[in-house]
């Protein structure tokens, strides 16, 4: 059985993940990669450094803009406000289930 390395990877705000593993769990090019950090949507835990890092939590939003890119033929343009919708929603579902009066259906992959 191969298990997908995403599945057992911890994402939480305290591991990191290398550009290089972002781009291998999303499927995203460096260049798209590299337009999002450009674009602001995506921000590297150290983006003065040559080698950047980012928090894991990013990788559903990442991998779920990557699904929408191939599903929905998004432009490049589209990837930055796309990853900044996803992120919102995530934190609003967030704060939400922390109200614990609501209940969010999860994402279907």
């Amino acid at each position: 059985m191969n298990i997908d390395h995403s599945e057992w990877m911890w994402l939480d705000e305290h591991h990191e993940v290398s550009l290089d593993e972002l781009m291998e769990l999303s499927g995203l090019s460096l260049e798209e990669l590299h337009h999002l950090v450009e674009s602001g949507a995506l921000i590297p835990n150290n983006p003065d450094e040559d080698a950047w890092n980012f928090n894991s939590h990013c990788v559903v939003s990442i991998r779920t803009l990557s699904r929408l890119k191939h599903d929905f033929a998004l432009e490049p343009n589209a990837f930055a406000l796309t990853l900044v919708f996803l992120e919102r929603i995530r934190t609003l579902e967030f704060q939400l289930r922390g109200l614990g009066h609501v209940k969010i259906e999860d994402d279907v992959e």
